[in-house]
C-alpha cells in the first residue's frame, strides 16, 4: 500500500503500473505478486486510504484519551504536534486526492469525512469543552475550527509543495504561534502569555 501510494502521488494513478508497484515493494515486477494481496490498482488504493482512517482514527483516540491535562496551553501543544504529524503521515494520500480525486469521488469523500471533516469537528468539540470549563463563551466553534485546522494543513502543505515552510518559520515557532492564537481566540485573552 505504501509503494502504490507514493508512486500514485508521484507519478498519478494512471501514470503508475502494477509492475511499478511491485518493482517498489520489493517484488519481481510483473511477477502477479501484487494480484495476491489485491485485486487491482483501484483495490489497493481504497486499501491505503482505509488503513490511513484507521490509524488516524486510533492516533486521534489516543491523543484524546490522554485529554483533559487541565491546562489549556499543554493541551494545545499536544494536538498541534499530533496533528502536524498525522497531516505528514497522509502526504501521500492527500497529493492523490489533489490529482486524481475527480476520478475517484467516493474515495476523495471517505478522505474528507473521515479525515478532514472528523478533525475539524474534534476541533469544535475541543473548543466547546474548554468554553464550558472556563465558562468562556466560544466564538463561533467552526470557523475558528477551520482557521486552527487550516493553518496546521496549510503548514503541511507548504513544506510539500514549496519545499519549505512559510517564511522559513521552523516546527517550533509554528507551534507556539498557533497555541498563542488559539488560546487567545478560546479565552478572548488580548494578549499571549
Amino acid at each position: 500500500m505504501r509503494s502504490a501510494l507514493k508512486l500514485f502521488a508521484d507519478k498519478g494513478f494512471a501514470g503508475t503500473t502494477v509492475g511499478d508497484i511491485e518493482g517498489d515493494a520489493g517484488l519481481a515486477a510483473r511477477g502477479g505478486g501484487f494480484y495476491r494481496h489485491f485485486p487491482s490498482k483501484e483495490g489497493v488504493l481504497a486499501a491505503a486510504v482505509d488503513n490511513h482512517i484507521r490509524e488516524t482514527e486510533q492516533g486521534q483516540a489516543a491523543v484524546l484519551g490522554l485529554l483533559p491535562l487541565g491546562d489549556l496551553r499543554s493541551e494545545l501543544t499536544l494536538v498541534c504536534r499530533w496533528l502536524l504529524g498525522a497531516i505528514e503521515q497522509q502526504r501521500d494520500l492527500f497529493r492523490v486526492v489533489e490529482r486524481d480525486g475527480d476520478r475517484f469521488p467516493e474515495l476523495r469523500d471517505r478522505c474528507r469525512v473521515h479525515l478532514i471533516d472528523a478533525a475539524h469537528l474534534a476541533a469544535v468539540e475541543f473548543t466547546t469543552r474548554w468554553a464550558a470549563e472556563t465558562s468562556h463563551p466560544s466564538r463561533d466553534p467552526q470557523a475558528s475550527a477551520a482557521i486552527m485546522i487550516g493553518a496546521v494543513f496549510n503548514y503541511c502543505h507548504c513544506r510539500w509543495t514549496y519545499g519549505q515552510s512559510p517564511l522559513g518559520v521552523d516546527e517550533d515557532r509554528f507551534i507556539g504561534s498557533w497555541v498563542d492564537y488559539c488560546y487567545d481566540l478560546m479565552t478572548g485573552s488580548a494578549g499571549s502569555a
